[in-house]
């Protein structure tokens, strides 16, 4: 099972994308050759004929390492502008090295030629792939030959989200109950405290420190006979003093009560129920879900899945039969 998140190096990308996983083995066996070739070239002739391609051939190793673990690490959208820049420069010492050695008649600079040859034409795909915007006929025509789950270029690479079992009106920590309970705020009889006199005490201990807005409550003559909805105002239990609120109208619907401690929150859009699924996508491979990750679904290939997001290497996803969760991305393609 492919890793989750930013947790380490997926190689499985170069492997189901078979434009990398053809580029990335010439790269490698024309490296080889060119710098073989050099080497002999440099030893039975001199430094003559090599000359700044032994800086070349290094720069080239580099560049090979650097598309390797970006397409690992799904981070093309940030190293795309890095690559593209090296890959231009070693393109041009590419060049350089089929002119010095090509039609010599010496077998190790006719070696030598043929591996800056083979890196040349690499490097000019690569450059390609990596300045294509996500809607250009190049990504298409390079993609078509398998996506690898990779991130498109031109967006920026997500870890793995949380998830949105456990987000209700963007408040992660009370999706539960719908206001602050006794698990984040102990209680205080001082929240209510106070409102007779224009001010609201502090609900964590902040001593004598009000809390004030533009339109606080205004001592009156009568604020001690006057009540909300007809209800004398007392304490609440465990409350703190005279102002506190109870009595006839301080039920769920009362004004003062609205809002805290709803028993149910509302469905908003990160609801998974509500949440809009924009892409359809197809199992390339069968699934099963880990046991450990109780966010995960299962699915067989050929199963068409709706897609909320094609971001990151993990999308929320919802089976023909509601099931939602989360999938690999590189096990589905969008259709």
């Amino acid at each position: 099972m492919p890793p989750r998140g930013n947790e380490g190096l997926d190689f499985t990308p170069i492997l189901t994308h078979y434009l990398f996983l053809f580029t990335s083995l010439l790269a490698i066996l024309a490296w080889f050759i060119a710098f073989i070739g050099q080497i002999i070239a440099t030893a039975s002739r001199g430094n003559g004929d090599v000359g700044v391609l032994w800086f070349a051939i290094f720069l080239q190793l580099a560049l090979i390492l650097g598309v390797l673990y970006t397409l690992a690490s799904d981070s093309i959208a940030m190293h795309r502008f890095q690559i593209s820049v090296f890959g231009a420069v070693v393109i041009v010492f590419a060049v350089n090295g089929v002119q010095a050695g090509i039609f010599t008649g010496i077998g190790s600079l006719d070696a030598m030629s043929v591996g800056w040859l083979i890196l040349a034409m690499v490097d000019i795909v690569w450059v390609l792939y990596f300045t294509s915007e996500e809607d250009s006929l190049a990504l298409h025509i390079f993609n078509s030959m398998g996506t690898g789950g990779l991130t498109p270029p031109s967006r920026r690479r997500r870890t793995r989200a949380q998830s949105v079992h456990n987000v209700t009106n963007g408040y992660g920590g009370y999706a539960s109950g719908g206001g602050i309970g006794p698990h984040d705020v102990p209680y205080n009889g001082k929240m209510v405290s106070g409102m007779g006199s224009g001010t609201l005490a502090s609900p964590i201990g902040m001593g004598n420190t009000a809390l004030r807005g533009s339109k606080s409550f205004e001592p009156s003559p009568d604020a001690a006979t006057r009540s909300l909805g007809g209800g004398s105002i007392t304490n609440v239990p465990g409350g703190g003093g005279p102002g506190s609120s109870s009595g006839g109208d301080n039920g769920p619907s009362s004004p003062l009560m609205a809002g805290a401690g709803a028993s149910a929150p509302q469905a908003t859009p990160t609801d998974p129920a509500v949440a809009e699924y924009i892409y359809k996508a197809k199992a390339l491979y069968t699934y099963t879900q880990s046991p450990d990750d109780p966010n995960e679904i299962s699915f067989n290939k050929g199963e068409l899945l709706d897609i909320m997001d094609t971001q990151g290497k993990w999308w929320q996803a919802k089976k023909s039969d509601g099931t939602v969760g989360i999938a690999p991305s590189n096990y589905l393609q969008i259709i």
